[in-house]
């Protein structure tokens, strides 16, 4: 499965969107996954889109889904079974249409955010009852190091606050630090993991925000107070009208 596939088209043909509920319902029928059946979300060492993957099942209402606390480098390390051979994929394009979807747990997308609600969030600053944690590098987030999407301004958000994902993740496994060195780590971002505020998640395309969203949580904030910017970076400083700090 492709994630830009199955991935909302919109006009301005951003990277990564959210797929709609329908074609998620779709999706899992193809797979022969059903509301209740528990989700495992693993990848390869280095993958970094795992939590995406994550967050997808759950913001669109599966929420029987877990992450492996590793990779699959790990699962065998540890004497894990696993199969091999070919596995055929698929496109969305030739999901059948015929008829409604047998999963029925789809929802429109759950503690994700839109430009609209971001843009709300920049203008009102803590009157709003959110702040937006950035998960790019620190280069980026200032604007002197290039953004990979050619010709995209460098920056951030007015107001934003700065977090690498990468920074939360041990240098040998890729694994979450303790939580409270991560907890340390978003206190000297100036973020407060227990705030009431919601907390906005943003990074280069709705990605690696995941990790922070999950970073949180393992620190053990309510997840429900963490929200995901799925346009993230490349659809905020694609629109010209949109606020950017150097």
């Amino acid at each position: 499965m492709d994630i830009d596939d199955v991935g909302t088209k919109c006009e301005k043909n951003l990277p990564h969107m959210l797929p709609t509920k329908e074609v998620f319902a779709k999706i899992m029928d193809e797979f022969g996954i059903t509301p209740e059946t528990n989700v495992v979300v693993y990848g390869s060492e280095g993958c970094f889109s795992i939590p995406r993957a994550f967050y997808t099942f759950r913001a669109m209402g599966h929420d029987k889904v877990h992450m492996l606390d590793g990779s699959l480098a790990d699962w065998i390390d540890s004497n894990g079974p696993t199969e091999s051979g070919p596995k055929d994929s698929f496109k969305v394009e030739n999901l059948s249409t015929d008829g409604a979807a047998n999963y029925k747990n789809a929802v429109d997308p759950i503690n994700i955010v839109d430009i609209k609600h971001v843009s709300n969030v920049v203008k009102s600053g803590n009157s709003s009852g959110s702040i937006i944690v950035d998960a790019r590098s620190a280069g980026r987030f200032v604007g002197i190091e290039p953004e990979p999407r050619p010709g995209l301004r460098g920056g951030h958000m007015p107001g934003a606050f700065n977090v690498p994902f990468n920074i939360l993740l041990d240098d040998n496994n890729k694994k979450f630090l303790p939580k409270e060195e991560m907890k340390s780590i978003f206190e000297q971002a100036g973020v407060d993991v227990e705030t009431e505020m919601n907390i906005v998640c943003s990074c280069g395309s709705g990605v690696t925000a995941c990790w922070l969203a999950l970073a949180l949580e393992e620190c053990g904030r309510d997840p429900a107070k963490t929200l995901i910017y799925d346009g993230s970076w490349i659809e905020w400083a694609s629109d010209e009208n949109t606020p950017v700090v150097k």
